[in-house]
């Protein structure tokens, strides 16, 4: 059933973007005239002395009008897409069923991450792979979630390998294994990226709330 009403919602939402191409294409054909084709009409007027007096051009009126509706559609529709990923984020995961891992970096960390494989009971839930856009926006601060399920209560197991470049060009893999109970609420659990500053090796820590 929340399948059912999760493929309902997109089908809404891509009906959504097809109108808003239909708008915006018919609003692209007004913009341009009913004679695109032909250029504007040059008229001439005389005034009391009989002196030829240039009129002139009539400016497109509506072009601004429907320039700026179309915006508003648009924004419209990027609001409705965002309350339909949460509604159907909620849906598919409540909020007692939850289990959200996020992934950051301790400061200094020197630590060039490839990739992160998550399996939760053995099985593999999330891969992620990094970029160096994204590695520069979790060393200055950010937190990246890296998987969302809903998963029932009891004893679980969750196993992190991480694969990536050390300092002095050395690679690692490493894995990290966490045993916790799900019980009746959200659980939330952020892995944390770190070095040994003995070593430089590097560390990866577990905080949960």
């Amino acid at each position: 059933m929340i399948n059912h009403m999760s493929l309902q919602i997109r089908t809404l939402f891509i009906c959504l973007i097809f109108a808003f191409m239909s708008v915006s294409s018919l609003q692209a054909e007004q913009a341009a005239g009913q004679n695109p084709e032909l250029d504007p009409v040059d008229e001439e007027t005389l005034d009391a002395s009989g002196r030829v007096q240039k009129a002139p051009a009539a400016p497109n009126e509506n072009l601004g009008a429907i320039v700026r509706e179309a915006e508003k559609i648009k924004k419209d529709i990027i609001e409705l897409n965002r309350r339909l990923y949460q509604f159907e984020e909620n849906l598919l995961y409540p909020s007692n069923t939850q289990l959200a891992v996020f992934l950051s970096y301790a400061e200094n960390t020197a630590f060039v991450l490839d990739s992160v494989e998550l399996r939760l009971d053995e099985k593999l839930v999330s891969t992620s792979i990094y970029q160096e856009s994204e590695l520069a926006a979790l060393k200055n601060g950010g937190i990246q979630r890296i998987y969302l399920g809903s998963l029932e209560d009891g004893k679980h197991k969750l196993t992190v390998q991480f694969n990536g470049q050390g300092r002095n060009d050395r690679y690692f893999r490493r894995k990290k294994a966490l045993n916790f109970v799900k019980e009746e609420q959200a659980r939330f659990i952020q892995l944390i990226v770190t070095e040994d500053r003995a070593t430089s090796e590097p560390l990866f820590k577990v905080k949960q709330w």
